[in-house]
């Protein structure tokens, strides 16, 4: 019985459209991982699968992975950010995902980042008062929580829409889903870039 394993988490799938979206849970309902969308299930379920090997396949996550779907399809919608965890203290339990104090500073300020907007790593780490744009970067990319925080919305300084671990062309296509113009991988309006 799965439940009897401290360390299992629930995940569950959906297929919407043409790709297919994963969520871990832990055992208290608290999302630890959420997938980038594939063409593949077996892909979804491996990139939580990876970092949390106990787990159990249900279905009774669906209505959250529905929201997580629509915000990838560049719908506004509102995420109760409380579902996340980012409690360091599961960390014992292996179910956190966040590694340190930091990057769950950095997630946090990621996710303040309204829908239609963009800011870049040097503004997020100015915004916590470092001058670790690099380790700020870092900490974006580990990101167990892409799409409902949206680290697809920090770029470069120099407008360049940067790097993505769902590749490029997909931070790409989730701004212009969002209404933001990019043109050979820059933002094209300054005015989508949020100022302090």
């Amino acid at each position: 019985m799965w439940q009897k394993k401290q360390n299992t988490i629930i995940i569950s799938t959906l297929k919407f459209g043409d790709l297919y979206f994963a969520v871990g849970l832990s055992k208290k309902g608290k999302i630890i991982r959420i997938s980038l969308p594939n063409t593949c299930l077996n892909d979804v379920i491996s990139e939580i699968s990876d970092h949390h090997p106990e787990y159990h396949l249900s279905d009774e996550h669906l209505e959250t992975l529905m929201k997580i779907a629509r915000i990838y399809n560049g719908e506004n919608i509102d995420f109760n950010m409380e579902l996340l965890e980012l409690d360091l203290e599961n960390k014992n339990h292996e179910t956190s995902s966040i590694n340190s104090s930091f990057e769950r500073d950095v997630i946090l300020e990621v996710a303040k980042i309204p829908y239609g907007n963009i800011k870049t790593y040097k503004e997020i780490a100015e915004s916590l008062n470092t001058k670790g744009y690099r380790a700020v970067g870092t900490a974006i990319g580990k990101n167990p929580f892409p799409i409902v925080v949206p680290c697809h919305r920090v770029i470069r300084s120099d407008r360049n829409v940067g790097g993505f671990r769902g590749g490029t062309e997909m931070k790409v296509n989730m701004l212009n889903k969002e209404g933001l113009n990019i043109e050979k991988f820059k933002i094209k309006f300054d005015k989508s870039i949020q100022k302090k």
